[in-house]
């Protein structure tokens, strides 16, 4: 297993493991109250106009309540009058349009408050995109992270079905908590008990209904991971990076009953859900049919006994009604309030997560003259917790300032960590490391990173112009000439003009019309030029020729001088023959340094690193090349080479 497999694997309990150790603490709930005060505080900051369009919803909302209840007993009242038909349609049209402008208005206040939610949920996007590019780089690769960082998405990705149902159910909810106590202090003159049945079934109702949702809370984890896989899988196949591999090798034909399968499990979890909500349901049906039949009984006792006319029973049955369905709209509007508040709480849970970032001890030391640093490992140990074993272990070296020095080793050794430590990407867990004497807790990660320039192995770029992506700015900021240079001493720059908009060129070509792609040498060499853009006093290559042909590779290391003038500079290659550029040689081995010397001075040494290179240059030594054939096993020939 490699070092990053063995990082992912282990991330959660690294986190979990050492944060909370460290701090004792359980991870924070957040209340209702305190989730739709933070949702409705920030919807009404980004748009002062959002106070009149849900004022006008709400106030609307109560008026129109009573209003078409009134006209109901206005009709009747104007019948048994026996007024005249100008009197009795010219109330009722005066009536139903001052309806019409409350229901209007109502509508008006729903429509208009689309707009300023938009942007709205472009705000929570944007902070939760500005905590994930601000975060540890260790916790990007937690899965416990990356989890919350699903969740929290669903806020803004699904505004319609999240946030957007949030600031509606919890508008609906408070108009409904305004409604019950009028209606029913109205029906309170009928007969209290009237009241007190319909408050006791919404009770029931909201008892039963809540069922679902704990049960929803409880279990959510278990479908929550092949949500997560089905997602990753739907991206990867419509991914342009993806295609190729697909097709040669037939990939759909095992992975798609992967995701089969995925989908199953995920259907028999909506069964069980939609099993506990359909039970819930016809409990809260029974409930309902006898809390209205028990309303009406009250009302026709009242006809019978004289107390209540017919006017005034078309009123009251309204208003019971009303009143029953605001209680029974109640039950499931709360149910609805607090489901949706899960996705409020998700993102709050994101946003709140301590950052396992090193602090900001206040002003970073100054390198003098720009110059670079003296890099120091202190005996410096790094484990995944979890590890058997850590992956470095006593790791005590020190690189002069312009030093030019390559990391070697097998897969494993532990280069790529030591480049992620030196880089601020992990923290030691043993020792320490020192620019210039002064230790890394005293600098800010911000001013750490700009030390830095490094080239990893991952390569990708941005889609954005090549300009921009070497210059990592805006196009008002960037150095045109500066750019070109750089993709000069890159190898770049004749491919680069020699395309329609040059610098200006978009990569990408699935996201952009006019957009390219390019190979993945010429990515490398992209990816070069930005690092030699940034001018940064320590240069980092991790594997920088890995996609380059053998001449360009050539050129590549011919100019390796120059692109490292000035500079502190560490080279992480499997390639050997590439070690001779470099003043030293560091030969990592079980994650700790072994040899270390110049190319010659551990040739002569006749160590790992001499029995490594021997096998490296094995078939390209003239007295091998000779014997060499297609039929000759390349694991045999080396065995029996090192057995010699």
């Amino acid at each position: 297993m490699g070092e990053g497999e063995r990082m992912a694997g282990n991330a959660k309990e690294m986190r979990r493991g050492t944060k909370a150790a460290e701090t004792g603490t359980k991870e924070k709930e957040y209340g209702i109250l305190s989730n739709y005060w933070y949702l409705y505080k920030g919807f009404f900051q980004h748009s002062r106009w959002n106070i009149l369009f849900v004022s006008m919803i709400f106030v609307c909302s109560i008026a129109s309540t009573y209003v078409r209840p009134y006209i109901s007993k206005t009709t009747v009242t104007l019948v048994m009058e026996r007024a005249t038909v100008g009197r009795l349609v010219g109330t009722l049209a005066l009536l139903e349009l001052g309806y019409y402008l409350l229901w209007q208005t109502r509508q008006i206040g729903d429509k208009l408050l689309n707009t300023p939610g938009l942007k709205y949920q472009h705000v929570l996007e944007e902070r939760a995109l500005s905590k994930i590019c601000s975060t540890a780089y260790s916790d990007l690769e937690d899965p416990d992270y990356k989890r919350k960082i699903e969740r929290a998405q669903h806020l803004y990705l699904h505004w319609d079905r999240d946030a957007s149902e949030c600031i509606g159910r919890s508008l609906n909810l408070l108009i409904l908590l305004v409604r019950i106590p009028i209606t029913s202090g109205l029906l309170f003159m009928l007969h209290p008990a009237v009241v007190a049945v319909t408050a006791a079934g919404t009770w029931l109702q909201y008892q039963v209904g809540r069922r679902p949702l704990i049960w929803e809370k409880k279990h959510r984890d278990f479908w929550q991971p092949l949500e997560m896989k089905i997602q990753y899988i739907t991206g990867r196949v419509g991914d342009f990076s993806y295609a190729k591999d697909l097709r040669l090798y037939e990939a759909d034909r095992w992975l798609m009953p992967k995701y089969k399968g995925l989908l199953k499990n995920r259907r028999l979890w909506k069964r069980r859900q939609l099993r506990h909500l359909a039970a819930a349901n016809g409990v809260t049906e029974i409930i309902d049919a006898v809390q209205v039949a028990a309303v009406y009984g009250f009302l026709i006792w009242g006809v019978l006994e004289g107390r209540i006319g017919a006017d005034d029973f078309v009123l009251y049955v309204e208003l019971a009604m009303s009143l029953g369905s605001s209680m029974s709209q109640i039950a499931s509007q709360l149910r609805d309030v607090k489901e949706k508040e899960l996705s409020i709480a998700d993102y709050r849970r994101m946003m709140d997560m301590p950052d396992s970032r090193r602090g900001e001890p206040g002003k970073a030391p100054e390198l003098p003259g720009g110059t670079a640093p003296e890099i120091t490992f202190s005996h410096v140990c790094f484990a995944y917790p979890g590890a058997s074993e850590d992956t470095l272990k006593d790791v005590d070296v020190r690189i002069r300032p312009g030093e030019k020095v390559a990391l070697v080793g097998l897969n494993g050794a532990g280069k790529t960590t030591m480049i992620k430590l030196l880089c601020g990407m992990y923290e030691p867990t043993g020792g320490e490391i020192l620019l210039n004497g002064q230790p890394a807790s005293r600098w800010d990660l911000e001013s750490w990173y700009r030390l830095f320039s490094v080239v990893f192995q991952d390569i990708g770029v941005l889609p954005a112009t090549i300009a921009e992506n070497v210059a990592c700015c805006g196009p008002e900021k960037l150095d045109r000439e500066r750019v070109r240079d750089c993709l000069e001493q890159a190898g770049l720059r004749e491919l680069v003009e020699s395309l329609p908009r040059g610098t200006d060129t978009y990569l990408r070509k699935e996201l952009f019309k006019e957009g390219v792609n390019l190979s993945g040498g010429e990515t490398q060499k992209l990816l070069l030029a930005r690092a030699i853009y940034k001018e940064a006093p320590i240069l980092v290559l991790d594997e920088p020729t890995a996609a380059l042909d053998a001449i360009a590779e050539n050129r590549m290391y011919l100019r390796y001088s120059e692109l490292t003038e000035g500079r502190t500079s560490l080279f992480i290659s499997h390639r050997l023959s590439s070690t001779r550029f470099c003043d030293r040689i560091l030969m990592l081995e079980g994650g700790r340094i072994v040899e270390q010397g110049s190319h010659e001075e551990l040739m002569e040494k006749k160590g790992v690193y001499y029995q490594l290179f021997q096998i490296q240059s094995h078939y390209y030594q003239n007295d091998r090349a000779e014997d060499f054939t297609s039929q000759m096993d390349p694991a045999g020939e080396v065995s029996s080479y090192v057995s010699e």
